[in-house]
């Protein structure tokens, strides 16, 4: 995250969410019983137990075109360029598909960012209800889902409420792979019209460390010091890389 150039430039607009840690929980065998030629003659675990990666793919996959017979390759397809379900997740709505997306039948590639989505406003509403700063354990998860797997840096705001209560999840910035134009006068706007007293950073570094550069460092001082003037106080910045995270308050840079 570096600073702003002169001239401001138009704010990105909010991206379709991702949702990874989401599982399938079926409760009956019936409720999704498909031919074992589609799983290449093996029918996958029994629903209710706690399925792998492959299986619960595969399931997702024929739930959208019962009669894919190269259902299973296709998830092989997948886990094999993104290593785990959660980056499959995260990567079926990039503007770019990779060539294992492009292979999947459009209502496969429909119904997983529907199951993603779903699963990610799982996770917001009950940090709406429980208040972000009651379980970070939780909040890390939802962060994890939302901005670990993204190629480009990407800037968000969880704006809260009295109640440490999400209001919103806005991406206020969105660029390479490290590098994102931020201005504070945008993000205090935004909580003064939302009425957010609190507000939580977060930014996403690609190459994988999660350690704040000194421009990181500089941009929470201009945020902080823009928001204080307005009586809003920024509780944390929060650096994702992949499964990473870094709090700059509790490693004492805020």
């Amino acid at each position: 995250m570096t600073r702003p150039p002169t001239k401001p430039e138009k704010k990105a607009t909010s991206q379709f969410a991702d949702a990874t840690h989401f599982r399938l929980n079926v409760s009956t065998a019936e409720a999704i019983a498909f031919p074992a030629e589609i799983y290449g003659g093996t029918v996958p675990e029994a629903p209710g137990a706690e399925e792998t990666d492959i299986s619960l793919l595969c399931r997702l996959i024929v739930q959208a075109q019962p009669r894919n017979a190269k259902a299973q390759e296709q998830a092989q397809n997948l886990l094999h360029e993104y290593g785990n379900l959660s980056a499959v997740m995260a990567a079926i709505s990039w503007q770019e598909p990779s060539k294992s997306i492009k292979a999947l039948p459009e209502a496969a590639r429909v119904l997983l960012m529907l199951a993603r989505e779903t699963g990610l406003r799982i996770q917001r509403a009950r940090l709406r209800r429980s208040g972000i700063l009651a379980n970070s354990t939780q909040l890390y998860a939802y962060l994890r889902a939302v901005m670990g797997p993204e190629k480009r840096e990407q800037v968000r705001v969880l704006f809260l409420n009295e109640k440490h209560q999400l209001l919103v999840d806005d991406v206020m910035g969105q660029g390479t792979v490290d590098h994102t134009p931020v201005y504070p006068r945008e993000i205090v706007s935004r909580a003064l019209q939302l009425k957010a007293t609190m507000l939580v950073l977060v930014h996403n570094h690609p190459s994988g460390d999660p350690t704040p550069s000194a421009d990181d460092v500089v941009m929470t001082t201009q945020i902080c010091g823009a928001a204080k003037i307005m009586n809003i106080h920024v509780w944390d910045h929060i650096i994702v890389a992949g499964e990473k995270l870094l709090s700059m308050r509790e490693a004492g840079l805020l």
